[in-house]
């Protein structure tokens, strides 16, 4: 993990190394417990894909995604879970980007990986937002695999 001293960015850097003698083969995912200035998870917050964004299953009367984004329909109370899986990525990496911003506050955050999305979910309850991007990986015998994710905080333009 470093942070940057010259501007509001966090980065993970990962890397995997295959010290076997098989093939390893899987998928890695990252979680993303997002909190935004404390608030509760409801129709201040947005969650912004740069491709059109469809959901796998039904969020009721929680959430919807249309176009690029994910809305909150209501404020989450207790007890509530918006779950569903999120297609329309690509196979390259500039799909893994995408932020969360509180419209309220005007607080937001970018997150883009450096690998292409395998798989993309979203969970949610009332005091998390949680988009959880996965990613690929075959790593051969002797070899190492590395991938970065990287978390650019920034104030929305009033």
């Amino acid at each position: 993990m470093r942070l940057s001293k010259d501007k509001p960015e966090m980065v993970l850097d990962h890397s995997l190394s295959n010290t076997g003698a098989r093939e390893i083969e899987t998928s890695v995912y990252d979680h993303n417990f997002l909190v935004i200035d404390d608030r509760p998870t409801g129709p201040d917050l947005l969650l912004t894909f740069p491709f059109e964004a469809r959901a796998t299953r039904p969020l009721k009367d929680l959430a919807e995604v249309g176009g690029r984004q994910l809305r909150y329909l209501r404020v989450l109370r207790d007890g509530d879970v918006a779950f569903t899986g999120i297609e329309g990525f690509g196979a390259s990496p500039r799909d893994y980007d995408f932020t969360v911003e509180n419209r309220k506050t005007g607080a937001g955050v970018r997150i883009a990986g450096d690998h292409p999305l395998s798989r993309l979910m979203f969970w949610s309850i009332r005091t998390v937002l949680s988009p959880e991007p996965f990613i690929q990986m075959r790593i051969p015998p002797g070899e190492e695999s590395k991938w970065r994710i990287a978390y650019n905080f920034y104030t929305l333009k009033q």
